[in-house]
């Protein structure tokens, strides 16, 4: 179980799990999983962590369509930062 999983159930969210087989050569996992659930890819989204301005505990969260790609100008412009660049997966957690 992953900490959302964990997290949403224990706040009484309602969740179904959808799963497949994940093929590790794939380059895209979201595009993978709407290809493998039968799902249009623009129906499904990922969730990415960004740090702000060289801060590793200034971070912000974008969720974006899985064919796409997070605009990090973007983002440290809707955040009121001067830059973003992604979070490395050990300060995500």
């Amino acid at each position: 179980m992953t900490p959302a999983i964990d997290t949403a159930r224990k706040a009484g969210v309602s969740i179904s799990l959808h799963e497949y087989e994940h093929d590790p050569r794939t380059e895209s996992y979201g595009l993978e999983a709407a290809e493998k659930l039968g799902i249009a890819p623009a129906r499904v989204f990922k969730t990415l962590l960004a740090e702000l301005d060289g801060d590793k505990k200034r971070l912000a969260v974008a969720v974006v369509g899985v064919a796409d790609q997070l605009d990090l100008k973007a983002l440290a412009k809707a955040v009121g930062a001067k830059r973003a660049a992604m979070a490395k997966p050990e300060d995500a957690q």
